[in-house]
């Protein structure tokens, strides 16, 4: 049992140790010789304790001072001991969790800036991020996904079907569909405000489609002036002027997202449904940060979170009213040379 541990009830009642002979001597020499409160030190009596008490102890005598010094000089070394300079520890959060770590500030960000060699840099920057492989040339027909909806939001009412291009593959089509319906059914979407109710439906009268695309039929609807992968609303065929009223959304970025939303490809689709969806419900691009910096989401994010107006940097933002923002869903306005670093048809 170890030495701070009590064996023996506490209530018990000791008897007092018998102490060896010459043990209690040295205590009654102690108790005959303590000194008082006020005795002064060249009392007689006090200098003959002191030469008995170092007469019997002999050199042991001396070393007890010197011992308790170093002692005490020890403790004091010990508890005052600090932390070297540079190597602070900070404590984990309440989780337990390492604090996460600061994003460095030499990060060069892409240029978005109008001007000489500005398509070039975009290209460079724009390219399609790594990822899965994604259909490049599908049917160039369409097929609707079964599925219908109540009509969500206050105002008129605007009839949608969620579509894909034949021949697409590696989509899962049910949870493209079913994205598709919560985001236009959120009221951070367009049904949230503006006087529009949206409503899916897969048959009957149909406002507009939204239709996952292969990206070489991306090309023929939306034009390839400026070779980027993108998506569009196409309001009427090309080829043949009939209007199609079709949200073109690109199957290569909705496999592999954009630089602007890297990491995170769900919030990326949310905003590529809300930015085309919003071109058929009739708005135009947006190209000003709103006031507590979030980027509009009918700025042309694909290309860059840096108004071209401003040279302001906005912040990824997917939906057209987040909570708890000012002035959305933004200033929407035609797009030309000095606002919109990049024109491409029907986007």
């Amino acid at each position: 049992m170890p030495p701070w541990e009590d064996d023996e009830p506490r209530n018990r009642t000791r008897s007092a140790p018998v102490l060896a002979p010459d043990r209690d001597q040295d205590v009654a020499l102690a108790r005959r010789n303590a000194p008082t409160f006020g005795v002064r030190p060249d009392d007689p009596t006090l200098l003959r304790s002191l030469r008995d008490f170092t007469s019997r102890y002999g050199w042991r005598a001396y070393a007890l001072p010197v011992l308790v010094v170093i002692t005490v000089l020890a403790l004091m070394t010990a508890g005052g001991t600090k932390q070297p300079a540079g190597r602070s520890h900070p404590a984990p959060n309440a989780a337990g969790r390492p604090a996460p770590p600061t994003a460095s500030g030499n990060i060069a960000l892409k240029s978005d800036q109008p001007g000489s060699g500005a398509r070039d840099t975009v290209l460079a920057a724009e390219a399609l991020p790594a990822g899965a492989d994604y259909t490049k040339v599908g049917a160039g027909t369409f097929h609707v996904l079964p599925g219908n909806g109540p009509a969500v939001g206050a105002g008129k009412v605007r009839r949608y079907a969620v579509e894909v291009e034949n021949g697409i593959s590696g989509i899962d089509l049910t949870q493209y569909a079913r994205q598709v319906q919560t985001v236009l059914s959120d009221l951070r979407s367009w049904p949230g405000h503006g006087g529009v109710a949206l409503q899916r439906v897969d048959a009957g009268v149909i406002d507009f489609h939204v239709t996952l695309v292969s990206s070489m039929t991306v090309r023929k609807l939306c034009g390839y002036d400026i070779p980027i992968e993108t998506s569009c609303f196409a309001q009427t065929d090309p080829a043949s002027g009939a209007p199609i009223n079709r949200v073109v959304l690109n199957d290569a970025r909705w496999v592999r997202g954009d630089a602007s939303y890297v990491g995170d490809l769900n919030a990326y689709r949310t905003y590529l449904i809300n930015h085309e969806d919003g071109h058929a419900l009739g708005h135009q691009h947006a190209h000003q940060c709103l006031p507590g910096g979030l980027a509009p989401v009918m700025m042309q994010q694909t290309y860059g979170l840096k108004s071209a107006a401003t040279g302001k940097l906005c912040q990824a933002n997917p939906w057209p009213f987040p909570a708890g923002t000012a002035g959305t869903p933004g200033a929407e306005q035609p797009d030309t040379p000095q606002n919109s670093e990049i024109q491409i048809k029907n986007n």
